[in-house]
């Protein structure tokens, strides 16, 4: 095991991660902060519509997003959708009060729609920049570093919109998440990527020992992308019912109060923070599939424990390892799929590993909805554990994942 601190002492790694850390906490921020509105002025029944529409270009996007990055180019594509955000966020929330506050369910309705049409492309872009670096060997730190960004975001965003709304308003906040935009695309305009891989990459994947799509075919012909893909996406089916679950045990497992469910959701949160952020100093010498499966395994036993314990605070620290080990199999997962396609199609798979995050939310959801009112919670948490153990199992027999 390694220490380093090297990806925060360099410019490229650095710029990225300030950039992203502020427009991810001023991004969680505003989506709670609309949510909020529209429950408030509109109707609660709104949310689900509401929510469903910022996933919809997410799905959209899932066959053309990454041929879209590839041809604006990645880091052009970063810049650009976040100096569009920060313009389109700003002129509403400066004309709020004179014109859009009229029409504000339309106008939510029609922002979400097009921001999460710019966040599409800009996730694509994201986890696809660390391999056009210069610096090659802190491509897996600066995976790290970035997914710590998104899991800070979802921690702190929350927490700063309820202390700031009741002072700025919806208006201060859309005014605050434009200007954090573009304070983001400023630092990512001083990203310098390597000039031997330009953006139309045709060059040699970023690990040798990691062999490219078989040229002439499709990257979903390579055995090993196509079963990753799988994976991740059972593995989102089996994890994202936890959270929307959490409410429910706090209800009836823990006899809790909104305190607890808070409590709850910052521990995972933390955990995953923490999980990132060591990652992105710290070099383990266990391989990344090895490493992902070992993760994995520990998520499904700390998921067991939290079904079936009745402590609340072993269920804070069950939450908390169930985050961190979450992180390392996510930027495990993340690191390969940079790494294993040929360059030119990474774009396209982090296109597919985005549809899959959001499109699981649904298809998550329409299957514990059906089936809450007729299998215990406790029994459905079991299922869901041993779901995600069976997952891991099946990738520890995969030979050429091991040993990766």
């Amino acid at each position: 095991m390694k220490f380093s601190m090297a990806v925060f002492k360099d410019q490229n790694s650095s710029r990225l991660f300030v950039g992203q850390f502020i427009s991810q906490i001023c991004d969680k921020m505003m989506t709670l902060g609309l949510v909020w509105v529209i429950s408030q002025e509109q109707s609660i029944q709104m949310i689900p519509w509401f929510l469903a529409i910022g996933a919809l270009p997410h799905l959209l996007l899932a066959s053309s997003g990454g041929k879209l990055v590839q041809r604006i180019g990645v880091l052009r594509t970063l810049i650009h959708t976040d100096v569009s955000r920060g313009i389109i966020f700003l002129l509403v929330g400066l004309l709020w009060l004179v014109y859009f506050k009229h029409h504000s369910l339309t106008t939510l309705f029609i922002l979400t729609f097009v921001s999460n049409l710019l966040g599409a492309l800009f996730n694509i872009a994201v986890f696809t920049l660390p391999g056009l670096m210069p610096k090659k060997e802190l491509v897996p730190q600066l995976t790290a570093m970035v997914d710590s960004c998104f899991s800070l975001g979802t921690v702190v965003g929350p927490a700063i919109s309820a202390l700031l709304y009741p002072w700025l308003g919806l208006s201060g906040l859309l005014v605050l998440n434009g200007l954090s935009y573009l304070l983001a695309a400023g630092l990512e305009g001083g990203i310098r990527l390597d000039p031997a891989d330009p953006e139309t990459v045709e060059s040699e994947p970023a690990d040798a020992d990691m062999a490219p799509a078989i040229p002439g075919r499709s990257m979903f012909a390579d055995p090993l992308i196509r079963f990753m893909l799988s994976a991740f996406f059972l593995m989102n089916l089996a994890l994202t019912p936890l959270m929307a679950l959490l409410p429910l045990f706090v209800q009836t497992r823990f006899a809790g109060n909104l305190a607890m469910l808070a409590a709850f959701e910052v521990s995972i949160g933390m955990g995953m923070v923490a999980g990132s952020l060591l990652l992105s100093v710290v070099e383990f010498p266990l391989k990344r599939g090895k490493r992902a499966i070992a993760g994995l395994s520990a998520v499904s036993l700390l998921y067991l424990f939290f079904g079936l314990n009745h402590n609340p605070v072993l269920a804070c620290l069950a939450l908390a390892g169930l985050g961190l080990a979450l992180a390392v199999v996510n930027v495990s997962l993340l690191t390969l799929f940079q790494s294993r396609p040929a360059p030119a199609d990474v774009p396209v798979v982090m296109s597919w590993v985005n549809t899959i995050s959001i499109g699981a939310l649904p298809i998550s959801m329409l299957m514990v909805g059906s089936l809450i009112e007729k299998i215990d919670l406790t029994k459905m948490t079991i299922c869901l554990a041993l779901g995600l153990l069976t997952i891991s199992l099946a990738t520890a027999f995969y030979r050429e994942f091991r040993e990766i």
